[in-house]
């Protein structure tokens, strides 16, 4: 029955810890502007949104915003390899309708079995670089110039982004460093551990997508059991 657990961790996949790119904690983060958020107001791109909207968040239903924080990056030249080099995350990845950029510290909500067993708890947050390869997650070149929009909260919240991705905005006081915090409602992790949480989902998909017979639920294929 656990038979794949012994599979995942032999597995080729969870073997790669890291990436050629540099890895960053969960940091105040941003979106894109193009980027849709859940509002009172509908799905509302992030950059069309105000100080005293309010936005569906995770945990908490409608919030209000209480401050936005707008960036303008400038990228020279198309590096990959560079610290803040955006991540592309392809349609439905992350159960979002849309690609999407996503900044590599940006804070993302995770559910996974494997979070409980090694954290007693299915929700972690990891900023986005540790989930390079995920799903064809993956860096790429967003152009020169782009916008940054993060709207902030009372206190931290996470919020459905492209219909369901899940992105984490700190409050402006939190300070977020390399560990977990206690205090806070979301588990932060490190950028190691998230690293490694997510390296081990990749080998445990990879595993039943390639591992299972065909007819049988495997590669991609859909099962269903007769209502009786």
């Amino acid at each position: 029955m656990f038979d794949w657990i012994t599979k995942r961790k032999a597995s080729s996949v969870a073997s790669v810890m890291s990436t050629e790119c540099p890895m960053v904690s969960t940091g105040q983060g941003g979106f894109l502007a193009g980027t849709h958020v859940a509002s009172n107001l509908g799905w509302r791109q992030v950059e069309a949104l105000s100080v005293g909207d309010s936005v569906l968040t995770f945990d908490h239903g409608m919030q209000v915003i209480t401050e936005m924080h707008r960036e303008t990056m400038l990228v020279p030249e198309c590096d990959q390899s560079a610290a803040q080099c955006p991540l592309l995350v392809p349609q439905d990845a992350l159960h979002n309708r849309m690609a999407m950029w996503v900044m590599p510290d940006q804070g993302i909500l995770l559910e996974s079995d494997l979070a409980v067993d090694a954290l007693g708890d299915p929700f972690v947050v990891v900023p986005t670089c540790a989930l390079e390869g995920y799903r064809g997650i993956h860096r790429a070149y967003p152009g020169e110039r782009f916008e940054l929009v993060m709207p902030r909260f009372a206190q931290d919240e996470v919020i459905y982004l492209e219909a369901g991705l899940l992105g984490f905005s700190p409050t402006p006081s939190s300070i977020l460093d390399t560990a977990a915090t206690e205090d806070g409602i979301y588990r932060v992790l490190p950028q190691d551990a998230a690293r490694e949480l997510v390296v081990n989902m990749m080998a445990e998909e990879a595993f039943w997508t390639n591992d299972m017979p065909p007819g049988a639920g495997g590669h991609g294929e859909v099962q269903f059991s007769p209502v009786i």
